[in-house]
Order: C-alpha cells, then sequence, then structure tokens
C-alpha cells in the first residue's frame, strides 16, 4: 500500500512539473511576439508609466497589481487598455499565459472591439490546444457586435479566428470553408461600393 502511494506521489509531482515546464516554454514562445494593445501615450500616459516601471524595475507583480487596481478603480480612461497592458505585462515579464488569458478575457468583456486582446488569446489559446475556449469567445464577441459593426477589424478578425479553429478538425472543416467564403464575399461587396462611390454621378 505505501509503495502505491509513493508512486502516486511521484507521479502527481512529476505531472506538475511537467505542467509547470510547459507553461514556461509557452510562455517564451507567445511573448516574442507581445507588444500589442499598447496605449497612446496621449490617451494614458499613466499607464504607460506603470507598464514602463514594472519591466525597468523588475516587478511585475507590483505593477500588475497598480495597473489592475487602477483600472477597477474607475481612474482608467480605458478599462480594456489597462486589462490587455495587464496581459502583455504577464505574459512578457512573468510566462504565465493562463493568469495572462484571464486578463485578456476581461479586456473584451469590457470591450468588445479590442483586437488586441483577441489576437494574444489566439495566441495563447491556439498553441494550448484549448480550441473550445477561444471558440467560445469569439462568438461571445460577435453576439456583443452591432449590426453596424459588420466589417469592421474586430467583426472580421472573429469570423477568422473561427475558421482557423474549424479547420483544425476533419469534421468541421466546411464550416471553415464557408466562412472563408463569406468574407471574401463580404469584401467584394465591400470593393464594389466603393467603386460605386467613387464613380460621379
Amino acid at each position: 500500500m505505501k509503495q502505491v502511494l509513493a508512486i502516486a506521489a511521484v507521479l502527481f509531482i512529476a505531472v506538475l512539473l511537467f505542467r509547470f515546464v510547459r507553461g514556461l516554454m509557452l510562455g517564451r514562445r507567445v511573448s516574442a511576439s507581445a507588444g500589442g494593445c499598447e496605449v497612446d501615450e496621449d490617451a494614458d500616459p499613466e499607464l504607460k508609466r506603470l507598464v514602463k516601471d514594472a519591466v525597468a524595475s523588475g516587478k511585475a507583480r507590483e505593477g500588475l497589481r497598480q495597473i489592475e487596481r487602477r483600472a477597477t478603480s474607475g481612474e482608467a480612461p480605458s478599462r480594456a487598455a489597462h486589462h490587455c497592458a495587464a496581459g502583455n505585462l504577464v505574459l512578457t515579464e512573468m510566462k504565465r499565459p493562463g493568469l495572462a488569458v484571464g486578463l485578456f478575457l476581461r479586456a473584451l468583456r469590457e470591450d468588445p472591439t479590442c483586437v488586441p486582446a483577441l489576437e494574444r488569446l489566439r495566441e495563447i489559446l491556439m498553441a494550448q490546444k484549448r480550441y473550445r475556449r477561444l471558440e467560445q469567445t469569439c462568438w461571445d464577441v460577435l453576439g456583443r457586435l452591432d449590426d453596424s459593426d459588420a466589417g469592421t477589424e474586430m467583426w472580421s478578425k472573429a469570423w477568422t479566428v473561427l475558421a482557423a479553429i474549424y479547420s483544425t478538425s476533419p469534421r468541421h472543416v466546411r464550416r471553415a470553408d464557408a466562412i472563408r467564403k463569406m468574407l471574401a464575399s463580404f469584401e467584394v461587396e465591400d470593393e464594389d461600393e466603393g467603386i460605386t462611390a467613387a464613380t460621379p454621378q
């Protein structure tokens, strides 16, 4: 009985170590391309300062607390930008993609048009093969966009990510093809409207 418990404990520790190492490796791979969702210095110089101080001092955890405190206190001009900046900080400095996912999801809850947050989620969740979570996020974003948002950058990005998710499964390849055709026809319609508008009456 003691041997079985010892083997179980060793296996449990091995699994924990494997997940920890895998998280670090994933964090390094994704953080190499991170850097989006940057805020214009004129729009919010305080957020820019908090991020720079956290990176320069090496105190990412303290910087994260300050950024999130400012976002939830109502002082922030854009809460989504704060959550996004916090997610990038966690990803690049702390190498914790799981925590970063939560922050990018918060950014999208605050603002469903936050394209950089969806781009980061696509990078992390596709690498982790968490397709279902990413699919739910895209449908949630599309459900919260207005009819007038059809054709916008976020609308196109959400559909493009859905096509990428569905193309990973042989059962859903037709869905991916249908989405790509829909996006292509939408672009053609936009081009036709532009030509019509440019033609003198």
